[in-house]
């Protein structure tokens, strides 16, 4: 089984999963992902970006998308209207298993954030066992969405640093 862990020598890299969010921008037929969306999490994590470039650039971000899978954050998509549900997280459970398992055959990660409700984390439940030792840190469920936010912005800016 591949692993996530970080090869020796390697600058160490930070990945980001990300839940999609209801609201999007809908004027702009195609746009990359993360501009796509308008949710809270991801006008943190762009002002983040915009904050933090040198710091960005060792940050891979994946979007979790009930429409679309495990995407880039920089892919364009077309604006949607699906939700996850537990039916379409379940089928999604293989192909983001396997999306992450590319990934991970082509980088390693010092550590791994998921940003994500319940409903969002069964589609990754196949994919955990890939990042094998590496730290794999969640916002927590069923905390409210102030402490969620707050937990994704904490460990951002710990990859500021």
């Amino acid at each position: 089984m591949p692993s996530c862990v970080l090869p020796p020598g390697t600058p160490p890299r930070r990945l980001l999963i990300i839940a999609c969010t209801a609201t999007k921008r809908p004027d702009v037929p195609l746009l990359p992902a993360y501009l796509r969306y308008l949710g809270t999490s991801f006008r943190i994590l762009r002002r983040w970006i915009d904050d933090h470039p040198d710091a960005a650039a060792r940050l891979d971000v994946v979007i979790l998308s009930a429409e679309f899978g495990l995407i880039p954050a920089i892919q364009p998509i077309p604006t949607y209207d699906r939700r996850m549900t537990t039916e379409r997280a379940e089928a999604l459970r293989g192909p983001v298993c396997a999306a992450l398992q590319q990934l991970c055959a082509v980088r390693g990660y010092a550590e791994v954030f998921i940003s994500a409700g319940a409903v969002y984390r069964l589609a990754l439940a196949d994919a955990l066992p890939h990042f094998g030792t590496t730290p794999v840190l969640t916002a927590p469920i069923g905390a409210g969405i102030g402490r969620q936010l707050a937990a994704l912005k904490q460990w951002l800016s710990t990859t500021s640093g």
